[in-house]
């Protein structure tokens, strides 16, 4: 998908601010992509554990209040 842009009208002061604009974003870019874990074969990320929300224990589905409530006491 080339996208052509008209770069004519600017002066070199101009291009050379874009430029500087460009590398910098494809720098910050490449630079976040090195903190990615990469995908394992089955599509899946993996864990992270120096992420900091590594240890976040997610709130259950209403099916698993369902089936393990009675084993905590909760009434149906």
């Amino acid at each position: 998908m080339a996208t052509t842009f008209d770069l004519t009208d600017l002066s070199e002061q101009q291009l050379t601010a874009l430029i500087d604009e460009a590398t910098a974003l494809r720098q910050t870019r490449r630079d976040s992509r090195e903190h990615e874990r990469a995908t394992a074969a089955d599509g899946s990320k993996g864990q992270d554990v120096e992420d900091p929300n590594h240890g976040v224990i997610t709130a259950p589905t209403p099916r698993s209040v369902k089936e393990e409530g009675p084993a905590h006491g909760a009434t149906k």
